[in-house]
């Protein structure tokens, strides 16, 4: 009886050794074409570094004292979306400045420090620009400034407020007089002989802490009134010393890649292209 001998079949496994030199094979015919497109990359990032308008990024902190923080935030809201729809002649009038200026002006970002929102609770916010000239830094302030406090609702509740801290100070200097008077008529009455003078002069001396007590708050007053606002500025826009955009490495790096995958995709037509013709 004959013994029938299995020969084993070819497998279809990965032939690491014929990749690697069909590879090299690849690499040897369009090597040269490759390195010349990656030069040419890198050639393109460069160039493109050299014409891009450097870019500069700063921001300045702002705290609203008349509108809550989502209202100012949703303002500003609103100057991002004209310089993003070049609506810069609209904005120019908000901040009454020459438009000149707004055309050096690429974006502006609005961001709140607090993330939770309670009634009442003025928190600040950032505003972040990107700019072309880092001279216009200090006269964009000016006009956004401008901006948030010559709106009409902001100047007459900025109007009703100094009205109210005014009609304090003088009700307050009013209660200071009475009882001025008052501690005139209570020294005078502790002047002459009575039997009630112990009680007399606890009397002078509480006036004396109430007069005290109305004093500093007369000041507080006036000191909230000389200061405010509809917006108290807590860092001013600052000069960055570099630019922001564009960064060499980042479009060399970008021309590069750009480079090697235009490359890769000729070598593979060319490749294609020959073994279809033979």
């Amino acid at each position: 009886m004959k013994q029938v001998k299995l020969v084993a079949t070819p497998t279809d496994e990965l032939d690491i050794s014929a990749l690697f030199q069909q590879a090299t094979s690849f690499l040897r015919q369009y090597g040269k074409l490759l390195l010349v497109v990656a030069l040419v990359g890198l050639l393109a990032g460069f160039i493109r570094y050299w014409k891009t308008p450097d870019l500069y990024t700063s921001s300045i902190v702002l705290q609203p004292t008349i509108l809550t923080e989502p209202e100012q935030i949703a303002v500003i809201s609103n100057w991002c979306e004209l310089i993003q729809k070049k609506e810069r002649r609209l904005l120019a009038k908000q901040f009454n400045v020459d438009i000149s200026l707004l055309r050096k002006v690429e974006s502006i970002k609005v961001e709140e420090l607090q993330k939770i929102f309670t009634p009442k609770n003025y928190t600040a916010f950032t505003i972040s620009v990107v700019v072309r000239d880092t001279t216009i830094l200090q006269p964009l302030q000016n006009g956004m400034l401008y901006a948030l406090e010559n709106s009409g609702y902001v100047k007459e509740k900025l109007a009703s407020r100094k009205n109210i801290l005014k009609s304090m100070i003088q009700t307050v200097q009013l209660e200071m007089t009475r009882l001025s008077k008052l501690q005139q008529v209570v020294e005078t009455s502790f002047q002459q002989p009575t039997n009630a003078g112990g009680h007399l002069m606890l009397n002078v001396s509480d006036i004396s802490t109430q007069i005290a007590n109305l004093e500093e708050r007369k000041l507080n007053y006036e000191e909230e009134l000389s200061f405010i606002s509809p917006v108290n500025v807590l860092q001013h826009f600052y000069t960055p010393l570099n630019p922001t955009f564009p960064v060499l490495l980042k479009q060399l790096a970008l021309g590069l890649g750009g480079g090697l995958f235009l490359g890769m995709l000729t070598s593979f037509y060319l490749h294609y292209r020959r073994k279809t013709m033979n």
